[in-house]
């Protein structure tokens, strides 16, 4: 066959215009059917070559990998170890985490507890602050009560010694009085009588009015030395019969203010008579609150009218 195809593709080097017709174009037929040919047969070598060497492949990989694990037994136990080590590296921080954790959550709850019981505290010492407040502020009213009520039964006893004297005076003047009759005969004049209203005596203009305190007969200093004045005056004028007139204001009843006007003109008299005065000079009549100085309901017109009037019979 060789020798067949030699000739014609050593003439197709050179220019051959003798050739037959059709000659070329057998000649091309020939050769794309033996290209063909071997293209075929290359490509089934191709596919066997292929397929022995991915087997070779194969069997070199498997005999590597055997080959691997069956030498290096070690390398597989230090893997083994090395992922232990590291699952037990890895448990161990999230145990500590955990740990930690819990100490920050118990931290916190003891602070948390820790803050209630010191604000309890201070709540239990602001209560006890104002209980003592309390104590201490009820102690202090109970203390002005008493200091109050000490001072109220104070007074009371003051006014009651105040009036146990005055009782004691007036005591002592009777009986200076009891005394003076004993020896002097009171005329039948010095009887104390209670006059109408609209009987009317002629004042002595010469002498001053003697007043008093609110419910009072007692004669006060200032108006002892208006009685000793007025005594100088009757002493002068023996021939004169004086009335001594008693007087109140309107606070009281009629019965009572009488009473008291009987009382401020005796007092009056028994000075007079202590200083020396003749009794039967004077003559005494109470008009309660009868025969008022001055109009209204005040201090200034009650001062006014609590008095003893001289008068000239």
């Amino acid at each position: 066959m060789d020798r067949e195809l030699g000739t014609p593709f050593a003439k197709l080097s050179r220019t051959d215009y003798s050739l037959p017709d059709g000659y070329y174009h057998q000649q091309s037929l020939t050769g794309a059917f033996l290209f063909t040919k071997y293209a075929s047969q290359m490509r089934y070598v191709m596919k066997k070559l292929y397929f022995l060497i991915l087997l070779a492949s194969m069997a070199v990989f498997l005999v590597t990998g055997c080959a691997d694990k069956t030498a290096d037994p070690t390398d597989v136990t230090d893997n083994a170890t090395e992922d232990t080590t590291e699952d037990v590296k890895k448990a161990t921080e999230d145990k500590k985490e955990e740990v930690a954790k819990a100490a920050e959550e118990a931290k916190a709850a003891e602070e948390a507890k820790a803050a209630e019981v010191a604000k309890a505290a201070e709540v239990a010492k602001a209560a006890e602050v104002a209980k003592a407040a309390e104590v201490a502020k009820a102690t202090e009213v109970a203390k002005a009560a008493e200091v109050a009520k000490a001072e109220e039964v104070k007074k009371e006893e003051a006014v009651a010694a105040v009036q146990k004297q005055e009782v004691a005076k007036e005591e002592a003047e009777i009986a200076v009085e009891q005394d003076a009759d004993k020896s002097i005969e009171a005329p039948k004049a010095v009887t104390i009588i209670s006059a109408p209203p609209e009987e009317t005596d002629t004042a002595v203009n010469e002498m001053e009015l003697v007043y008093f305190d609110y419910d009072k007969s007692a004669i006060s200093p200032a108006f002892a030395e208006i009685i000793q004045k007025n005594y100088e005056w009757i002493a002068e004028n023996p021939d004169v019969q004086i009335q001594l007139e008693g007087h109140c204001d309107e606070r009281g009843t009629n019965e009572y203010n009488l009473a008291l006007g009987e009382r401020r003109a005796k007092a009056v008299f028994d000075h007079l008579v202590s200083l020396g005065a003749n009794p039967s000079q004077f003559s005494m009549v109470s008009f309660g609150e009868e025969r008022p100085a001055a109009s209204g309901s005040n201090d200034v017109a009650w001062g006014k009218n609590r008095r003893v009037e001289f008068t000239r019979l």
